[in-house]
């Protein structure tokens, strides 16, 4: 009966090469007045295409908006965005680098760089570049940065650290439900069900469309033995995002339940 699923992708590692000479060769000089508009014209189009999931041709457009104005770090950062969907993370990394430097160390930008170190498996790279955004007092996400730690660390089996970084993002900010679902995930995975519960249920109060909180909510009720108020979490799973694979799993468990 294992059907739920743990935080463990299968991500590839890929290292930083020669970049004190991508960012030299990547950069120009400050743009025209027609250039800007250019640029920024471009990278409207790329921004549009990406949210119509069309990340070939928002890849395009950003690299046309690089040629009239390479300086820009919303640019770079863009240009990062595209090639991470299409899993060219070298090449996002180099980009983001590059927003970094040009926007004179930006926090989400090292927030950002940080997230894909993680999705790279570079957890260390990825836990110093969570606290450098986290630090910085004009970044305000912190808690994004925080949570991003707590799951780096719970990816090294730093179990401990992870949830001292989950605490940290939820006393920061109470309301950001991220934090209380990856803490129950890690309460879960410690045999800790009366916790997560408490973690799961303050997850749904504030995020209550989120289908992942009702269903892991289902998990830990099927784990106490308190089969009808797993249906009802499962049967929500179902209600928000049918088609999804969740709603398939939370489907499989409705199944033990009416047996």
């Amino acid at each position: 009966m294992m059907l739920y699923r743990l935080f463990s992708p299968n991500w590839t590692f890929l290292a930083l090469v020669l970049m004190t000479c991508v960012l030299t060769a990547c950069v120009s000089g400050e743009p025209s007045m027609s250039d800007s508009k250019s640029a920024s014209y471009h990278y409207t189009l790329g921004v549009a295409s990406l949210n119509e999931q069309n990340p070939t041709e928002a890849l395009r457009e950003f690299l046309e908006a690089e040629k009239y104005d390479a300086r820009a770090p919303r640019i770079q950062a863009a240009l990062a965005q595209a090639y991470w969907i299409k899993q060219a993370h070298d090449l996002a990394e180099k980009h983001l680098i590059n927003a970094i430097e040009l926007s004179d160390d930006e926090p989400k930008y090292y927030n950002n760089l940080a997230a894909l170190y993680l999705s790279m498996e570079r957890y260390d790279d990825a836990i110093i570049a969570f606290r450098t955004a986290a630090d910085n007092l004009l970044f305000d996400r912190p808690e994004m940065s925080w949570t991003g730690i707590g799951l780096a660390n719970s990816q090294k089996q730093d179990y401990p650290a992870a949830e001292r970084s989950y605490r940290k993002s939820i006393e920061i900010n109470p309301n950001y439900y991220v934090a209380p679902f990856r803490l129950g995930e890690l309460y879960y995975s410690q045999d800790r069900p009366v916790e997560a519960l408490d973690m799961f249920t303050r997850t749904v109060e504030l995020a209550p469309r989120f289908p992942d909180g009702h269903y892991w909510q289902g998990l830990v009720y099927m784990k106490m033995k308190e089969t009808r108020e797993a249906k009802k979490a499962f049967l929500e799973v179902i209600r928000l995002a049918p088609q999804s694979e969740t709603a398939r799993l939370a489907g499989n468990y409705l199944k033990i339940i009416n047996k």
